[in-house]
C-alpha cells in the first residue's frame, strides 16, 4: 500500500460522501441516534484535508489519518477507526494483511470489542481473512454484513435492544462496506 493509493482512495470516498452519509444515518436511526453518517462524513472530510500534507510513506500517512480521525469526532466508531488507522501505520508494514492484523489487535485491546460482537471489527477481520487468502475483500465485507445482520449486537448503543437488534445492519459494519466499495471503485 502506498501513499498514492491511500490518497486516491480518500479522494474517491470524499467525492461520493453524500450517499454514504445518508445511508449510514438511515441505518443508525434504526437502533441508534442516527448520526453515524455525520460521524463518517466528518472523518472523511478530515482525511481529505490531511491530504494537503506530505507523507514520507504509508505508515506516516495512516498514523496521520488516525490522528485526523480522533480530532474529527469523539464518537465510539471514530475512536475505533482512529485506533485502527494508527495501529496500521505503526505496524511499519506495507502489507494490508499485516496492517489489518495490527489494527484489529489494537481495536480489540483498547475498545472492549471482540470478534463476533457485531461491530466494524467483524468487517475488518473478514476483510483481513479475504486478503490473506487472495479473495475479494469487498465480497468478504458484504458476507460479514449479511452474516451478522441476523445476530444480536453485543456491544455499543444497539446492545440495549437485545434480540430486537437482530435483523438490522450494524452501522459500523455498513460503513466498512460502503467506504471499501467506493475506495476500490
Amino acid at each position: 500500500m502506498t501513499t498514492h493509493e491511500i490518497a486516491q482512495a480518500i479522494r474517491r470516498i470524499y467525492a461520493e460522501l453524500d450517499p454514504i452519509r445518508d445511508a449510514l444515518n438511515a441505518a443508525d436511526r434504526v437502533m441508534g441516534d442516527g448520526d453515524t453518517g455525520m460521524t463518517v462524513a466528518n472523518v472523511v472530510t478530515a482525511w481529505y484535508a490531511a491530504l494537503a500534507d506530505e507523507y514520507p510513506d504509508a505508515s506516516a500517512m495512516l498514523q496521520a489519518m488516525g490522528r485526523a480521525t480522533r480530532r474529527a469526532t469523539g464518537s465510539s466508531l471514530g475512536s475505533v477507526m482512529g485506533i485502527g488507522l494508527a495501529a496500521a501505520g505503526k505496524s511499519g508494514s506495507t502489507s494490508a494483511v499485516d496492517m489489518l492484523d495490527a489494527a484489529t489487535a489494537a481495536i480489540t485491546e483498547r475498545s472492549g470489542a471482540s470478534a463476533g460482537d457485531k461491530t466494524i471489527l467483524d468487517s475488518l477481520v473478514a476483510i483481513r481473512a479475504a486478503l490473506a487468502s487472495g479473495e475479494d475483500p469487498l465480497d468478504a465485507a458484504q458476507r460479514a454484513l449479511d452474516e451478522f445482520r441476523t445476530r444480536e449486537t453485543k456491544i455499543g448503543r444497539a446492545r440495549i435492544y437485545g434480540a430486537k437488534s437482530a435483523g438490522h445492519d450494524d452501522p459500523g459494519m455498513l460503513a466498512a462496506l460502503l467506504l471499501l466499495r467506493v475506495a476500490k471503485s
